[in-house]
């Protein structure tokens, strides 16, 4: 059934939490004729309340007449398509399913509106299962772009192109894909919240300087714990238990004990006052401002390698005088103002950073990046580790912030000439403890993994993952993309580190990404 009027379906909804309210919403919009259906009377003047001030905001009033709520499930005898949006809870969606079954029966369409649940199981419910699939919306629904359009086991061609007609009627931009857990959106956005709060577990960083290098750094548009405060801790934590479950205990979406706790505590984020951050007295998250680059006058020396890239660039920009050194090059060093080793473990970052360490006055910071080794066994490396300090190299030039750590035998006047160094460039300090990959890293390159994993299980092709990912969460690039941009062979260099720490197979990388980091380095044609 191809929806090219909107007078010629009846579209029925099934639950009118945030959700289906939003779903009918974004229906009446198109001037589409809805009937939204909840048990609970209260539940419907609230949606009817948020709908009608929507309309009401945007001059479109008159809609409101084509919205019928009703708390009859019979109502909704006669609809074209019925999108379920109940409880992400399989046993309540498959008992509305077989009742659904029975009052609309064929032609009508039959969608789930899950993020997590397998549409298989959903189906299995009804007599014809063809004819159900997933209509996957974001929230809010009126505003995301983006639908997963999810193919069930058994669903029809039919099914699937009636619901990808009807999202890009109600100006929607969907994808089809597999029904695999998570589908990709809640798939692949697993490691955004997973790695961050692990790294609070460990006391590698607060939550606010997390989200602030995912934001500043990053170009998020929120970090994770600010995420998972608006979505809910509880409904982020129960996805992170449905994908666990169903993927029979994968180590990459293990829940953390942090959001159980926050759970039993009704610490839930917005929605309840209080979750990572307080929102009791109204206050919102703002981010300091950027600062900018100033003239700065001195030398900087700054090592072969590849790990910091755009580094030399700003270095410049703020006139710095600059020198490079590949190995004991360096006759007179001088007493420059830092010395910065941008070599990664593969291009002879132990040797590079052995010889600055002895070419250079001890008093001379001595900056590495560590995106893909730990500060400690750089500084198990130096006589004088009491210089060294440690950086994001590969977004340190991308965003308003660095990520910087020290070692327990830094000099505080080192830490302070780092930051005034970093401040000349206009980069703000952020500072952490050492762990692998740091933040930023860590959190893109897991993003990436686990988009690679996606796209090699068929789920859907790399460039439909990137897309799903900009427009259903909002990323600032699709995580392919970036890996791509980052590079293939450091996405993987950065994975094996984290794997070569923590050994746990949560961090192995996926093999689609090992054959684009092959491919990557293959010479190109004459």
């Amino acid at each position: 059934m191809e929806i090219t009027n909107p007078y010629s379906i009846r579209l029925g909804v099934a639950g009118a939490g945030v959700m289906g309210s939003g779903i009918a919403l974004t229906a009446l919009q198109q001037g589409m004729n809805v009937t939204l259906y909840d048990v609970a009377e209260g539940v419907l003047e609230k949606a009817r309340a948020y709908i009608e001030k929507f309309l009401t905001k945007k001059n479109q009033g008159g809609y409101l007449r084509r919205l019928t709520l009703t708390t009859r499930l019979e109502d909704l005898r006669g609809a074209g398509v019925v999108i379920e949006a109940a409880p992400e809870d399989l046993d309540i969606k498959k008992d509305l399913f077989r009742r659904l079954d029975a009052l609309c029966p064929p032609p009508a369409v039959l969608a789930t509106n899950t993020s997590t649940l397998a549409v298989t199981a959903i189906a299995a419910a009804v007599s014809s299962p063809e004819r159900v699939a997933g209509m996957h919306f974001f929230n809010p629904a009126p505003v995301m772009p983006l639908v997963e359009v999810v193919r069930g086991a058994r669903s029809s061609p039919e099914t699937v192109n009636t619901l990808v007609s009807l999202a890009e009627f109600l100006g929607k931009t969907p994808i089809v894909v597999r029904d695999l857990p998570g589908f990709i959106v809640n798939r692949v956005a697993r490691p955004f919240y997973g790695e961050a709060l692990r790294l609070l577990g460990e006391g590698a960083a607060t939550h606010e300087a997390i989200d602030l290098i995912i934001r500043q750094g990053g170009g998020f548009r929120m970090g994770p714990f600010q995420l998972m405060d608006l979505i809910g801790v509880d409904v982020n934590f129960a996805a992170m238990q449905s994908m666990y479950t169903q993927t029979f205990g994968e180590p990459r979406y293990r829940p953390h004990p942090i959001q159980a706790q926050m759970v039993q505590q009704q610490a839930l984020g917005r929605k309840s006052g209080r979750g990572f951050y307080d929102y009791t007295n109204g206050a919102e998250i703002t981010d300091p401002p950027p600062l900018r680059p100033s003239k700065a006058e001195g030398q900087v020396i700054i090592s072969s390698g590849t790990w910091a890239p755009g580094l030399e660039a700003l270095c410049r920009q703020s006139a710095y005088s600059l020198r490079t050194m590949t190995g004991m090059d360096l006759i007179t060093v001088g007493r420059p103002t830092a010395a910065v080793l941008a070599a990664g473990r593969g291009e002879g970052l132990a040797r590079l950073a052995a010889d600055l360490d002895q070419l250079l006055p001890p008093e001379i910071p001595l900056l590495c990046q560590c995106t893909d080794v730990t500060l400690t066994e750089v500084g198990s490396w130096l006589r004088h580790p009491q210089r060294l300090a440690g950086f994001d190299g590969l977004f340190a030039a991308a965003g308003n912030v660095v990520t910087l750590v020290s070692l327990p035998h830094t000099r505080e006047a080192v830490r302070s000439q780092v930051e005034s160094f970093f401040a000349s460039l206009g980069k703000r300090a952020v500072w952490v403890e050492d762990s692998p990959a740091l933040v930023l890293p860590r959190v893109v390159c897991m993003l990436a993994n686990e988009a690679a994993f996606a796209a090699g299980e068929g789920v859907a092709d790399m460039g439909t993952i990137d897309t799903a990912m900009r427009l259903g969460v909002n990323y600032p690039r699709g995580p392919l993309e970036w890996a791509q941009s980052l590079g293939y062979a450091k996405t993987a260099a950065v994975l094996d580190h984290l794997h070569s720490e923590y050994r746990e197979e949560r961090y192995r990388a996926a093999p689609l990404l090992r054959r684009l980091a092959r491919l990557e380095s293959y010479p190109p044609e004459s």
